[in-house]
C-alpha cells in the first residue's frame, strides 16, 4: 500500500510517500510555486494508491491538489477539524472555524505523548495551541512569525530600510539599522518563548512540541522543547475516516 500525505501550508507545501507504513523522507515546493503553475507532478505520485492532505493554502492550491490527483486517478482525502478526536477534544465552538493544520498538529502530539503538551508551530504565523492531561484543548494563540513582523514593520515605518538578506539568531543589541531589526524581531520572539515555558509550568504541561520552518530557530530559547519537524504529516497518518472529507474517487481523464 502506497500512500501520500501532504501538508499544505501559507508558505511550503510538504509531502511524502509511506510504502506500507514505512515514511519516505519529506520532500517540499513553495506554495507560491503551485500559484504560478510552476510545479510538475513528481514520477512519485503516479500510482499511489491514496492520498490525504490538510491545507491552509487556500482555494487555489487546493483545487489544484483536487484536480491532480483526478487526473493520477489517486483517491484523496481532505483533512477537516472537528470538535473531538476521540478523547482530544476541541476548545472552538466552531470547529471549522480552526485551521486544520492545528488541529492535526495536535492530534499527533496527543498520539505520541497521551498526556499534557503545548505545540508550537513556527511558520509564517507562530501557533500555540495547549492540551491538558485529559486531552482537553485549552485554547490557544496565533501570532506573526519573524519573517512577518519584519515586513510589518517595513511596511509601517517609511524611514526604517535595511538589507533583507541579513540573518541571524542573535538578540544582543543591533548596531546598524539591519541588526536592530533582525535582532529586535528575534527579540521579542525570544521573550515570548520564556513566558511560554512559565505558563507551561503554571498549567502543569509535560512537554512543548515545536514544528514549523523557524522551529530551529526557537528551540535556541527553549530549554527542554521536543522538536518534530513532520508534526503535521505525522497527524495525517492517525486520522480514521470519520475525521476526514469524504474520499473522492478519481477516475482518471483521457487525455485530450
Amino acid at each position: 500500500m502506497t500512500e501520500l500525505e501532504l501538508d499544505a501550508g501559507n508558505t511550503f507545501v510538504k509531502w511524502r510517500i509511506c510504502r506500507d507504513g514505512v515514511a519516505e523522507p519529506q520532500q517540499r515546493w513553495f506554495t507560491d510555486e503551485i500559484r504560478c503553475r510552476s510545479v510538475q507532478v513528481p514520477n512519485e505520485w503516479i500510482g499511489v494508491d491514496s492520498a490525504r492532505y490538510v491545507s491552509v493554502a487556500g482555494e487555489e492550491v487546493n483545487n489544484w491538489l483536487n484536480q491532480t490527483f483526478k487526473r493520477l486517478a489517486i483517491p484523496f482525502h481532505q483533512a477537516k477539524v472537528h470538535s473531538e478526536y476521540h478523547d482530544l477534544k476541541n476548545a472552538y465552538k466552531t470547529p471549522e472555524q480552526m485551521g486544520a493544520d492545528r488541529w492535526v498538529a495536535m492530534i499527533a502530539a496527543w498520539q505520541k505523548m497521551r498526556s499534557s503538551f503545548c505545540v508550537v508551530d513556527a511558520g509564517s504565523a507562530i501557533t500555540i495551541d495547549w492540551v491538558n492531561h485529559q486531552g482537553q484543548h485549552l485554547g490557544g494563540y496565533i501570532l506573526p512569525g519573524v519573517a512577518m513582523l519584519k515586513k510589518s514593520l517595513l511596511g509601517q515605518t517609511a524611514q526604517v530600510r535595511w538589507d533583507e538578506k541579513h540573518h541571524t539568531s542573535l538578540i544582543e543589541p543591533g548596531k546598524s539599522t539591519a541588526e536592530c531589526v533582525e535582532h529586535g524581531c528575534r527579540y521579542q520572539i525570544a521573550a515570548l518563548m520564556k513566558q511560554l515555558e512559565r505558563d507551561c509550568k503554571d498549567r502543569q504541561i509535560d512537554k512543548i512540541l515545536i514544528t514549523g520552518g523557524d522551529a530551529v530557530d526557537l528551540m535556541a530559547w527553549l530549554k527542554e522543547a521536543e522538536y518534530h519537524p513532520l508534526l503535521v504529516l505525522d497527524g495525517l497518518k492517525y486520522l480514521d475516516t470519520s475525521h476526514l472529507g469524504e474520499k473522492v474517487q478519481a477516475n482518471k481523464q483521457t487525455e485530450s
